[in-house]
């Protein structure tokens, strides 16, 4: 994933930035409030048009492409946003199932064998799959919804909402769950959580945002002794 001279669209006219992430990469957006990471995520998932600039995805300019073509390349992204978007009056191996279908992941007959092996191995207790959305508690509902954005296999995952503090079985953290889960699937991850989304330790990937444009970009150990004190703020690891 490329950004090219990028600004984003907001009223403060911000500073156009370069930034690029490859895969098997997780960073992790930080700044304070109005900083601009969450109109990142937004720009990047299509959500949102830059000002300038553009956003190249998978060797290809988004903004160059076909709206079919553009349809495409969006199947290959998982988002994960502030609204959870389940449908309600569904149960939650119908909305997994949904994406499953709508992407022809595998054949109709292997839909249900899909999602719960998938569910089985993000180590969530099956018996949540026949539950209602509507039933879901906040928890329950915000690993769904990581789970939809999972489980079409991205390239690209986008976070734009807090990642849950606890998973739904005692014992195993969502640090533990990127590590184990996540990684492994070698796609590039942005997180717009604020520092306190993972943990973050010498070698946590950050970019620091300020009034729309990026302040530094790298990790937590190389940016401690930067110039700028909001970066250094920022830059501070051992939080768990």
């Amino acid at each position: 994933m490329r950004l090219c001279g990028l600004g984003l669209d907001l009223q403060s006219s911000p500073r156009p930035f370069d930034f690029q992430a490859m895969a098997g990469e997780t960073w992790l957006l930080v700044g304070a409030v109005g900083s601009g990471r969450r109109e990142l995520i937004r720009t990047i998932a299509g959500l949102a048009v830059p000002r300038t600039g553009h956003v190249e995805l998978f060797g290809q300019v988004v903004e160059r492409m076909w709206p079919r073509a553009r349809a495409r390349l969006r199947s290959r992204i998982g988002v994960v946003l502030e609204h959870a978007g389940l449908v309600p009056a569904w149960s939650v191996f119908e909305n997994l199932a949904l994406l499953v279908r709508h992407h022809r992941l595998v054949p109709d007959k292997k839909v249900e064998a899909h999602v719960t092996a998938f569910v089985e191995s993000c180590q969530l207790p099956l018996a949540i799959l026949a539950r209602q959305a509507s039933d879901l508690s906040p928890l329950e509902s915000s690993w769904i919804c990581l789970l939809r954005a999972l489980i079409i296999k991205p390239r690209l995952l986008l976070v734009g909402a807090s990642l849950p503090r606890e998973t739904l079985v005692a014992g195993y953290g969502v640090w533990t769950f990127f590590q184990e889960v996540v990684a492994p699937m070698q796609m590039t991850i942005l997180v717009d959580a604020g520092p306190y989304a993972l943990p973050i330790s010498q070698e946590t990937r950050l970019l620091v945002m300020d009034q729309g444009t990026v302040l530094a970009e790298g990790r937590t150990e190389d940016l401690a002794g930067h110039a700028d004190a909001q970066v250094r703020r920022f830059a501070c690891f051992g939080h768990v």
